[in-house]
This record gives C-alpha cells, structure tokens and sequence, in this order.
C-alpha cells in the first residue's frame, strides 16, 4: 500500500508505504523558484499529510478486521 501526502496545491510529494516507511518525494520544478525556506515547509507539510493518511488509513483498516469483536481498548 502507498499513501501520498502533498502540500502547496501538488507542488510537493511524499509517498509513503502503510507502515509510514518513506517511499519517495515529487518536487515540481516551480517549486525550486520558492526558496529553500519555502520548499523546506512544503516538503515538511507533504510528510504530514501522508503521515496523517497513513495513520487514518490504518485506523479504518484495524476497525473493519475488529468491527464485530468486543475487544477492550480499540
């Protein structure tokens, strides 16, 4: 499985696989004109958008498998 975060309206990239291992990033060339500063916030706000995907995804997943058991603290 792999979740992609993106940041900056798909200027920046993370994929990520479901156990949150980086996979890769996609940088758009008119994100290079932004600065470093700039591009250092997108990348880091794409991480978070994957990371946050990745953990609802596993959320769901974890809550369809455990749906019908009564299992204490899930």
């Amino acid at each position: 499985m792999e979740i992609e975060g993106e940041s900056g309206g798909g200027l920046v990239k993370v994929i990520m696989s479901g156990n949150q291992e980086p996979r890769g990033v996609v940088i758009a060339p008119e994100a290079l004109n932004e600065g470093a500063e700039v591009l250092a916030d997108l990348v880091a706000a794409a991480m978070k958008d994957a990371y946050d995907k990745s953990t609802a995804t596993m959320r769901d997943r974890m809550e369809e498998l455990t749906g019908g058991l009564n299992l204490p603290g899930l």
